[in-house]
């Protein structure tokens, strides 16, 4: 199942932005999908809206509101949806080394080992905090860009 959201969704960009907007969203209306990502029609986003239905990524009411069914497949397993934002996981490495960095900082003069230990904290955190950067970069835009 996995695979084939990989390449029903993550294949298509335009399907894979309307499901990022509504995992940040949490739901929404086809004008509203339309209007965000700055389709020429109601017609594309629902396009969309409905090839998500079917695949079980979101759910219709009776009002014609689309609420999203999050779901962890192809690149978004690198990502964690804290409410309405969708982070990298590795944001949490970087929090890590954030705080190993200070508290060998804050101790350097204790013993002369710290200064190894900060020197390699630093190096974790440039690293880490450079593959946050990468991997929130390979989520689609899902600001219209016609704002």
């Amino acid at each position: 199942m996995s695979s084939d959201l990989e390449k029903e969704v993550a294949g298509e960009y335009n399907t894979f932005r309307v499901y990022i907007l509504l995992l940040k969203m949490r739901k929404g209306s086809t004008r509203e999908v339309q209007r965000a990502l700055g389709f020429s029609s109601p017609h594309l986003a629902s396009h969309h809206l409905e090839k998500l239905r079917e695949l079980g990524l979101v759910e219709k009411d009776q009002s014609g509101e689309f609420k999203v069914v999050p779901k962890s497949f192809g690149v978004l397993r690198l990502f964690v949806v804290l409410g309405k934002w969708i982070v990298p996981r590795s944001i949490f490495i970087v929090g890590l080394f954030s705080t190993m960095t200070i508290g060998f900082a804050i101790n350097i003069t204790q013993h002369r080992y710290f200064l190894v230990a900060l020197a390699l904290s630093v190096i974790g955190l440039i690293v880490s905090a450079y593959d946050t950067v990468r991997f929130y970069r390979i989520l689609p835009e899902t600001e219209s860009v016609t704002k």
